[in-house]
Order: C-alpha cells, then sequence, then structure tokens
C-alpha cells in the first residue's frame, strides 16, 4: 500500500491531523468532534501560528467567496476554547486581540506520519474516521442509519443517566438533539440531516427517564455554524447532542458530541463510519448489545429502540426523509411534493405507518388553510391517517390528527377530544394534541381551559410559535385585543415566517382601528391561512374605502372560480360592507363547504354585526360547537 506523509501538530492534551481533518486527545486517542468550519479555525490558526489574524482575514481564508457576519467567527472560536477545555480569559491556547483579532499562542509540535495506516482494533461495519472512502455518492441505508442511531443513543443515554462517570453530578434529566450538519456545505442535504435527527430523537426518547426536545423545536437550530451552547440555553435543555455527517460512495461518516450546557464541558464524543454493505451483516449483533447495554441501566425502554410504524426499507426510509422535510415548510407547493414523497415511500413498503401519517399531515393542513377545497383533501386525509392507525395502534401522532380533521371538517367535537386525549396518554411529550385540544376548547367558549392546553402545549415546545400564536388567536376571538396584539408580536418576534399569525395580528389591528398597520400585515402573511382571502376587503370596507373594497371583493369572486377561496372568506367581506343577505348567503355556503375554523363563527369579530339575526343564530346552531346565547 502507498503511503504519503502528512503533518500531524500536538499541542497540549491534543493532536490534529490536518490530513485526516481530525483533533483527538494525545493520551486517550478519543476524537473530538468539531463542524468543518470550526475545524477550518483551528488548523488555520495553527497553521499561522504566533501570527495576529485580523478577522477580516480570518473570514476570508475560512469562508472563500462567501459573505458571513463576523458572530460566525466569533462562535468557532468560542466553540473552540469549550472543545480544548479553556476557561474564561484563560488564552492557553487562542488570545484575543483587541480590536484586531486572534493569535495561536500554545506551544505546538510539528511530526510527520503515514497516510492510510488502519487501526486494528475498528469492529467490523464501525469504522474509524481515517477510513478510506469512495468518491461515487450513494444514498444509505435504514438499516445503516438506524445501527449507528443505536450505537450513539446508548452511549449518550448512559453517560446522561450516570452523570458522565461522576457520582456526585446530578444526572441530566433534559437533552436537545441538535440538527446533523453536513462536514462539507457543497454535500448539504437538508432531508437526510433532519431524518438523522429525528430517528435519533425517536430512539432517545423510547429510553424513559430522559426529556428529549421534539423535531419541530430543534430544527431551527440547523445552521452549520449553530453555537449548540446557545442553542441548548434557548431550548431549556441541560444537555445537548451536536453531530455532523459526511457520506461518500457506500461510507457515512458520523461524528457526535455530547455537551453539557451549564458550563460548555464536552462529556463524551465519537466518530462512526457505517458501511453500507457491511453494517447489514453486524446489526442483530450491534441491537443484541445495545438492548444489553440498556437493560442493565432501566427498568423501562429496554431493547433496541426505534421508531413506532418505521421502516426497514433504506428507500423508503430517506423518500420519508424528504417528506418530512417538505411537510415542515408548509407551503402549498412543498405540501403537494410532500404527499409525492409519503406516496413513493407507501409504494416500496405499504406497511410504513409514519409515511401513510406524514400523507395525512399534509393533507389536513391543505385542508385547514385553505390550500385547497376541504371536501377534496380532508377525505383523503381521513383515509390515511386511520390506515396508518389500522398498521400501529399506538401512533400517537396520528391520534393528533385525526382529532384535527374531526375539528376542522366533521364537526365531531366529543370524538376529537377523545382522539387529543388519547394522544397525549399515548406520548405526554407531544405538544400539538395540546395545541389542538386548546383551540377546541376555545371554540366552545372555553377559554380558560383551551389557554391552558395552549400554555401545556407551550412548556413541552418553548420554541413551539404555532402554539403562541394560538393563543393570540384565542384572545383574538374573545376581543380580548391589547392581550393578542402582545402576545403575537412576541409569537412574530420569535419565527415571522408563519404567515397565520401575520394574518391574525393584521385581523386584530383593524378590529382597533389601526387601518395601515393592519394592511402591512396582510401584505407579510405569505400564502392561504383561514380566513386571509376577506382580509383586504374587509380593512378597506371599515376604513371607509368602499370602492376599493368593492373591487376587491369583485376580485375574490374571480379568484374563487378560478381556485379554491372559502365562501367564508367572502362573507366576511359582505359583513364589513354592511350587506347582510349577501353574508349569511355565503356563510351558508361556507356551511356546505365545511370550511375550516366555522367553529369560531360566534364568537368572530368580522360577524358581530350579524348577532341577533335569527339566520345567522341557526347557521351556528348548526355548526353545534357553541352552546351559550349570542348577545347583539
Amino acid at each position: 500500500m502507498d503511503t504519503v506523509k502528512r503533518t500531524v501538530y500536538e499541542f497540549g492534551d491534543f493532536l490534529l491531523d490536518g490530513g485526516q481533518r481530525r483533533l483527538s486527545r494525545r493520551e486517550s486517542g478519543e476524537p473530538l468532534a468539531l463542524t468543518a468550519k470550526v475545524f477550518d479555525t483551528l488548523l488555520y490558526l495553527i497553521e499561522h501560528r504566533g501570527e495576529t489574524l485580523d478577522k477580516d482575514a480570518l473570514l476570508g481564508a475560512i469562508w472563500p467567496g462567501v459573505v458571513v457576519e463576523e458572530n460566525s467567527l466569533t462562535q468557532s472560536v468560542s466553540t473552540l476554547r469549550q472543545v480544548l477545555g479553556e476557561a474564561p480569559g484563560a488564552n492557553r491556547y487562542i488570545a484575543t486581540v483587541p480590536r484586531k483579532g486572534y493569535r495561536f499562542v500554545g506551544e505546538v509540535t510539528e511530526r510527520d506520519a503515514l497516510a492510510g495506516q488502519g487501526h486494528a482494533s475498528a469492529p467490523a461495519g464501525l469504522l474509524p474516521a481515517e477510513s478510506k472512502r469512495s468518491p461515487r455518492p450513494v444514498w444509505l441505508s435504514a438499516a445503516a442509519i438506524t445501527a449507528i442511531v443505536a450505537i450513539v443513543a446508548v452511549g449518550v443515554v448512559l453517560l446522561v443517566r450516570g452523570g458522565a462517570g461522576n457520582s456526585a453530578a446530578p444526572p441530566i434529566q433534559t437533552l436537545a438533539v441538535l440538527p446533523f450538519k453536513p462536514l462539507l456545505p457543497a454535500e448539504r442535504d437538508e432531508s437526510l440531516e433532519l431524518g438523522m435527527t429525528e430517528s435519533m430523537i425517536a430512539s432517545l426518547g423510547a429510553r424513559g427517564g430522559l426529556t428529549v426536545s421534539p423535531l419541530s423545536s430543534v430544527r431551527r437550530y440547523g445552521a452549520i455554524e449553530q453555537d449548540p451552547l446557545a442553542a441548548g440555553r434557548a431550548l431549556h435543555a441541560e444537555s445537548v447532542l451536536d453531530g455532523s455527517l459526511q457520506h461518500h460512495g457506500d461510507q457515512l461518516r458520523v461524528s457526535v458530541r455530547l455537551l453539557r450546557v451549564a458550563d460548555g464541558r464536552q462529556l463524551w464524543a465519537n466518530q462512526f463510519e457505517g458501511n453500507v454493505t457491511s453494517i447489514f451483516g453486524v446489526q442483530e449483533q450491534i441491537s443484541a448489545k445495545v438492548a444489553e447495554a440498556l437493560s442493565a441501566r432501566f427498568t423501562a425502554g429496554g431493547g433496541a429502540a426505534h421508531a413506532l410504524g418505521g421502516t426497514q426499507d433504506s428507500a423508503a426510509y430517506l423518500l420519508y426523509a424528504n417528506g418530512r422535510y417538505a411537510l415542515a415548510r408548509s407551503t402549498e407547493q412543498s405540501l403537494i411534493s410532500a404527499i409525492g414523497y409519503f406516496e413513493q415511500a407507501i409504494a416500496r413498503d405499504p406497511q410504513f405507518a409514519l409515511a401513510h401519517a406524514g400523507r395525512a399531515s399534509c393533507y389536513m393542513v391543505m385542508g385547514t388553510f385553505g390550500m385547497r377545497p376541504p371536501a377534496e383533501t380532508m377525505p383523503r386525509a381521513r383515509d390515511a391517517v386511520l390506515t396508518a392507525l389500522r398498521i400501529e395502534p399506538r401512533l400517537a401522532s396520528a391520534y393528533g390528527t385525526l382529532g384535527q380533521i374531526k375539528v376542522q371538517y366533521d364537526r365531531d367535537w366529543e370524538g376529537a377530544e377523545a382522539d387529543f386525549a388519547r394522544a397525549i396518554a399515548l406520548d405526554p411529550s407531544l405538544a400539538e394534541p395540546h395545541m389542538y385540544w386548546g383551540v377546541l376548547l376555545g371554540m366552545r367558549g372555553e377559554l380558560d381551559r383551551g389557554l391552558e392546553q395552549l400554555k401545556q402545549a407551550q412548556q413541552l415546545e418553548p420554541l413551539l410559535t404555532n402554539a403562541k400564536t394560538r393563543v393570540g388567536s384565542l384572545l383574538y376571538f374573545a376581543h380580548r385585543y391589547d392581550e393578542a396584539i402582545a402576545q403575537l408580536t412576541e409569537s412574530i418576534a420569535l419565527d415571522d415566517r408563519p404567515g397565520i399569525a401575520h394574518a391574525t395580528l393584521g385581523r386584530t389591528y383593524l378590529r382597533t382601528g389601526r387601518y395601515d398597520l393592519a394592511l402591512a400585515e396582510f401584505a407579510k402573511s405569505r400564502g392561504p391561512t383561514p380566513g386571509s382571502f376577506g382580509d383586504v376587503g374587509q380593512a378597506l370596507a371599515l376604513s371607509g374605502h368602499r370602492a376599493e373594497a368593492l373591487a376587491e371583493l369583485d376580485r375574490v369572486l374571480k379568484l374563487s372560480t378560478e381556485r379554491y377561496v372559502s365562501a367564508g372568506d367572502i362573507a366576511s367581506i359582505y359583513a364589513s360592507l354592511g350587506d347582510t343577505d349577501n353574508a349569511l348567503a355565503w356563510l351558508d355556503r361556507a356551511l356546505e363547504q365545511r370550511g375550516s375554523m366555522l367553529g369560531f363563527l360566534p364568537q368572530n369579530p368580522a360577524f358581530d354585526v350579524l348577532h341577533g339575526n335569527p339566520r345567522f343564530e341557526a347557521i351556528v346552531n348548526r355548526i353545534g360547537v357553541w352552546k351559550r346565547p349570542l348577545t347583539p
């Protein structure tokens, strides 16, 4: 075998192998996981040790041809100091030169090593990071991902539950698995990265005794240069699992490290390489070792963890990961793409319950948000979720989706409540069933109980902006406008992308006479949301611009002949124009359409002018959720 000399840098307790892009501890050989840019930063500092490196020069060297903020460099240096164990202000290795930049001040020794030397102790199927890699790209199998996830999960669980080997330290109770990141930005594959993250969350969450942040909370921390400790603090987690991956040919390299958020201490780190062809042969052996390790430490959650309703088909798994990524974006086009991915996954594995549940979620969201007619989407959503539950009756999230279908389309209020309760009983860590239940209670006029459910959703997922937005919506329907504005403004400050938050804030401004602010918020609402086709027309009518409001009404009526527009949206414009007969006629149509959010009709400020009208009260009674007398 040909060998090539490469340089290894020794400093303090560490070895840095630039050729193999590996940082390890000198004595134990323990690898320390670094993201690509953090590694590049360390290598550049060491190669230019003793020099004061200007921040602009560093940015240009580490991010060539890319415009990035200085904060990216600051985060990289901060991460390096934590990994190297530098106390604040110690400057043992990296010194900050005020108003200039950084200088590597540690004593460094260079030596040559031979590339291509293997590690005899590496087990079959799981190779050290120095393994030879093929440049031919290929999808990794689900079995390989499952095996690697299982091994990493064992290490994490044993560490966090055992206090990282320190009997005096209290065991860690909460963990955030941050989205896996690529070692090389050009190789970014977010669907695979989030699929890996989701698998890890499911694996660790199944162990019992450890609270793991859900994917919906952690997915926003997928930036390549994300500071893991800052993410952990924002997620209120005691520890974070930070990982990166790289796949070439039939190899996938996974680097992981477990950090304690309070002090930045690295509790554990490791690197794995899974070979697609060889890992199948050792998967049973790995799973047995996982089960053995966990059963010795836990009274619940023993055995190899797996996601309920999953698959063993590698292609189906990756199609599902792509579908989940598209579903999370929640635009009309992304939902259509997600349905396609889920259907391809189901075609490969008809028993893939999670794929059926994902397909149901897509159709449910499209029907609820007015992207497609509810009569077209909701029956498909119901069929898909019932199929998922026939395959896997313990799938908690599917019960949450089924309950939402019953609220928005079937108007089966008692059945929906039972489904939400079932979802929570199966998985108390899920936030969405609490959120859906809170909305249903709000429709009933049980505001305090509804807000309590939404509060529980927020406690489970502190960064779930949907729950905060729903609180604002309930306060809006309760005519508590100042509180609604405060809540919605807070939600938008956390994440300004969801159109429903902007739309609801705009409607709240509308009811308080701030028409310019209302129109500004409506302009920020991207894509259809419940009621959105009527927003601008109402604003024009209520602000005294009747001619413009009528023109907007004509536009929306014409649009309704080209695509689905909720009849309730059109009714809201007529109500704002004072045209009671047409408003009631279009509300009748909305009832026939089974339009979403009709449960809030008696509380909706847009229709306050119809209170006391017998036809309006008859429509409210037909909906059935509101049991109180209407007051004019």
